[in-house]
């Protein structure tokens, strides 16, 4: 059974940034195999000082696919970002079984995949298979699993 539903990825192409290398960026986080999959959306909006701004989604709603994705993620972070993410579990799911994840955004352009230390990122929101209905606890535990699988608890 899967216990992931949706991988939904956020990013901001500024109007410094060049788009397709955003684009790129995001794709990075979904393996190769599965990229064909990923759905984008964009929404133009203006920064503070009057500047345009694209928020791009994407989406990735393929059960087995979202599996893989969360998989490949997992494997591709380094063991302290491993550690680090099995850590702050408890911090990163809500009540509505969304585990959110921020990913450097110019590391994942460079297809490296690292948690976020500063303001140019890729939110990414997991959606964990609410039927039946998921409990936090149990959502943390299969998120602690697949990172020990992954590698997270040398």
């Amino acid at each position: 059974m899967s216990f992931i539903a949706k991988i939904e990825a956020r990013a901001y192409s500024r109007a410094t940034e060049i788009l397709d290398r955003v684009l790129e960026a995001i794709l990075n986080l979904y393996p190769e195999d599965l990229r064909e999959l990923v759905v984008f959306e964009s929404t133009k909006v203006e920064g503070q000082s009057g500047d345009d701004i694209l928020i791009v989604v994407s989406k990735l709603e393929n059960e087995p696919g979202s599996e893989a994705t969360l998989d490949y993620l997992f494997k591709r972070l380094e063991v302290r970002d491993r550690r680090s993410l099995g850590n702050s579990l408890n911090r990163r799911i809500d009540q509505n079984c969304i585990f959110f994840v921020r990913i450097d955004k110019q590391a994942a352009f460079m297809d490296n995949i690292e948690l976020a230390k500063g303001p140019d990122v890729i939110s990414i929101q997991i959606h964990i298979r609410k039927y039946p209905k998921c409990r936090q606890n149990d959502a943390i535990a299969m998120l602690k699993e697949r990172i020990r699988e992954a590698g997270g608890d040398d």
